[in-house]
């Protein structure tokens, strides 16, 4: 692991000045939030995230334009699918608009507009909200069973940095997501509950007007979310490239990320009128979506280097961003397209967007 001595020092003072001001604890989620997106000098917002080979972490994008080029033509498919004349694209964490510019080079007549965190919201949109890789990003709740009950665990300043201390559950919709669970089983387990993206979809959905929400990430259905074997949560800490488990070091030089309650979001999205039109790998997805130009890449480029054929097996393949990725089509108003949503796991596929 990474020195723990890469932690900002006006990150560190920040982050003690709130937890003064709150009593001397505060929410996981709240110590996530300032940890990356701190106006000053969070991972995010203050200059310090790196992506790609030589930074902390991959996205899809770092794989080059070829992720851009297939999702043009996704949006020109739900565009033509549409017929309003107000179709636009609306990237959520865009960061810095190169999946844009992918895109646009294909494209140019796409109507794209980046929306980095913090920025304010558009009082309506219509066309289709996209994201990749911002679910995983936001500020999630971390809980443990502790004598046979569900208990939040708080951030608090130790002698030697900052500490987890038990608490009462900080929201009522964290009882609500863990209701079902089998607790007099689970004695020790460990989660995360990501009700910053349930608060993100309620704001789209109220200013969506008509039109589909995509969105790519990485995570499980519940059954897989909250398995035996996942009692130590999904919270993930990178930096260069090395994954490690202490989310109190290295602050404001690391990203934090929690894999993504893909049943949880569908569900929050059904009671917000959000129908799920299709929800299975990225790796099927794309090869559905972008067989025509994989297939014109992979003969055009057979027997050479290709840069673009590496793309492809980054993207597609199920030992790098294929499986571990998943997609996750939206749909909100108008005439909707049969639900391809399995209900046990992602492999069945399912058959492409309406063409």
């Amino acid at each position: 692991m990474p020195a723990p001595d890469s932690s900002r020092p006006e990150l560190l003072a920040a982050l003690r000045a709130e937890l003064a001001r709150a009593g001397g604890t505060i929410t996981f989620a709240r110590f996530m939030e300032l940890a990356l997106y701190h106006p000053q000098f969070g991972y995010y917002t203050g200059g310090a995230a790196r992506i790609g080979r030589e930074g902390d972490f991959f996205t899809s994008v770092s794989a080059g334009p070829l992720f851009g080029r297939m999702l043009a033509g996704v949006f020109q498919k739900l565009r033509a699918e549409s017929a309003d004349d107000q179709f636009a694209v609306w990237e959520f964490g865009g960061r810095g608009g190169e999946l844009r510019a992918d895109a646009l080079a294909v494209a140019p007549d796409l109507p794209w507009h980046v929306l980095e965190a913090g920025a304010p919201l558009p009082a309506e949109l219509s066309g289709c909200v996209f994201s990749n890789e911002l679910l995983d990003a936001l500020p999630v709740h971390r809980v443990q069973v502790q004598g046979g009950a569900w208990r939040e665990l708080y951030v608090a300043a130790g002698a030697a940095g900052f500490v987890e201390e038990p608490g009462p559950l900080s929201d009522p919709r964290l009882a609500a997501a863990l209701r079902d669970l089998p607790v007099a089983q689970m004695e020790g387990y460990r989660t995360e509950i990501n009700l910053r993206a349930q608060d993100w979809l309620g704001q789209i959905a109220a200013r969506l007007r008509r039109g589909w929400i995509l969105t790519f990430d990485y995570g499980f259905e519940r059954d897989d979310y909250f398995a035996p074997h996942r009692r130590d949560g999904h919270l993930q800490c990178y930096v260069r490239h090395t994954r490690h488990g202490d989310p109190f070091a290295n602050l404001g030089a690391q990203d934090l990320t929690a894999h993504v309650d893909f049943s949880a979001f569908m569900d929050c999205g059904r009671a917000l009128g959000l129908e799920p039109v299709r929800f299975c790998e990225q790796g099927k997805f794309l090869l559905d979506e972008g067989a025509d130009l994989i297939r014109n890449i992979v003969e055009r480029d057979a027997g050479k280097y290709s840069p673009e054929r590496n793309a492809i097996h980054q993207l597609i393949h199920p030992a790098h961003m294929g499986r571990a990725f998943k997609a996750l089509l939206q749909r909100k108003g108008g005439r909707l397209a049969p639900p391809d949503v399995p209900s046990h796991g992602a492999e069945s596929g399912g058959t492409p967007l309406p063409r």
